[in-house]
């Protein structure tokens, strides 16, 4: 997304560069950080915001609180996020909502359902996924049975991938070189 607006640069659009902000876990923290970006937004007087959320849960509360301050600060924002709707997509996408989030663009449901097949060579421990707790994984469903089957192949929720969906594109950059 970020070499794209890039290119799009002087053409379409005036890029003035992307503001990284962290995690926090006390909701007090998480006000002040979304206050911060909305206040250095307007600083570099941009009228209009992406922001994207990797991950899912506790982060929605910081997702949505960017962008009820960039919206409360005049910036035009859309959001950019997975869902976690559950395994039959009827569940609220998001932990936290609020009516001016609203354009929010869904890259997937962390709760679809995925199945592998079986693989020749595989590196790490396949019963991992039942036992330890991970989410998306299980030892045994009543309908699916066990997410690691006898014959090798797995069938988990996208989630068990945390953070695989990959919202904002991969990449080896790390923050200090954006």
């Amino acid at each position: 997304m970020i070499k794209r607006l890039y290119q799009e640069h002087g053409k379409t659009l005036n890029f003035l560069g992307v503001i990284m902000s962290n995690l926090n876990v006390a909701l007090e923290q998480k006000q002040r950080a979304a206050l911060y970006v909305a206040q250095i937004a307007k600083s570099l007087g941009a009228s209009s915001a992406i922001v994207a959320e990797e991950g899912y849960g506790n982060p929605d509360a910081d997702f949505i609180a960017c962008i009820v301050a960039l919206e409360d600060a005049g910036v035009k924002t859309v959001g950019l996020t997975n869902e976690c709707t559950g395994r039959d997509g009827a569940s609220q996408p998001l932990v936290a909502l609020d009516e001016k989030a609203n354009a929010i663009v869904s890259c997937g449901n962390v709760s679809e359902m995925i199945e592998l097949p079986a693989m020749e060579t595989v590196i790490g421990e396949l019963e991992s996924l039942a036992r330890d707790g991970l989410s998306g994984g299980w030892s045994n469903d009543a309908i699916l049975g066990p997410s690691v089957r006898a014959d090798g192949s797995i069938i988990m929720e996208n989630n068990a991938m945390f953070c695989g969906d990959m919202v904002v594109g991969w990449s080896t950059k790390t923050m200090k070189e954006f």
